[in-house]
């Protein structure tokens, strides 16, 4: 699982003198309730302090789909959306969240102070940033599979690895899971019994306990 967050190896004093210099705003919202709809314009940057979220998208015909789900500490904004028309990308609280956000402008101006937090908080969003990539890199090697048996074992194998066990409840609801691999739900769960018929998963509701090996 991840470990850095974007207030890695910043200590107490450095994180006050931050937050006077870049003035965040921290919003409390609902389960339910949209954090943010992505524009055009680069202008803020959300980091997670508490709650968990759904970054999904809506494309022209109305399709929705799951691109990455968010927690604790996780950071979100415009500039990790993906450079697509015709789509409108947002963030949707699933429980009550409270989120800091700060101008996008503060990561990518240099300090007047050179103060050493600011250089440390861009080093901690790149890697950040690298992270993401490699999530939407297995985003798409899950939706890249052949049929949707496969896309939901290479799902199941997947969350495996993250909890380190073959017995573990899975992450998303299963409706979200339909939506995160682009699956009407009902057909999924014809998919889930058939694993379950092939000895391959022993599945009740959301958690998964994964067979052989």
């Amino acid at each position: 699982m991840q470990q850095l967050s974007i207030f890695s190896n910043i200590n107490d004093s450095e994180w006050s003198r931050m937050v006077n210099c870049f003035r965040p705003i921290v919003q409390s919202f609902e389960a339910g309730e949209y954090i943010m709809t992505f524009s055009e314009k680069l202008d803020r940057v959300g980091i997670m302090l508490s709650g968990s979220a759904h970054l999904t998208y809506t494309d022209a015909d109305g399709k929705y789909s799951i691109l990455e789900q968010l927690g604790k500490n996780d950071v979100f904004g415009e500039v990790f959306a993906l450079p697509l028309e015709d789509q409108e990308f947002s963030v949707q609280a699933i429980k009550p969240c409270t989120v800091m956000f700060f101008d996008y402008d503060h990561f990518v101006k240099p300090c007047s102070k050179a103060c050493s937090h600011h250089s440390q908080l861009i080093n901690n969003l790149f890697h950040l940033t690298a992270y993401k990539a490699q999530m939407q890199a297995t985003h798409i090697h899950i939706l890249s599979q052949r049929t949707l048996q496969r896309k939901l074992m290479t799902y199941f194998e997947y969350e495996a690895l993250q909890n380190k066990s073959r017995n573990y409840k899975l992450s998303l609801t299963l409706s979200a899971l339909a939506d995160y691999l682009c699956a009407d739900r009902s057909a999924m769960m014809r998919e889930i019994r058939r694993l379950n018929e092939q000895g391959l998963i022993i599945s009740k509701g959301r958690m998964i306990t994964l067979c052989g090996k």
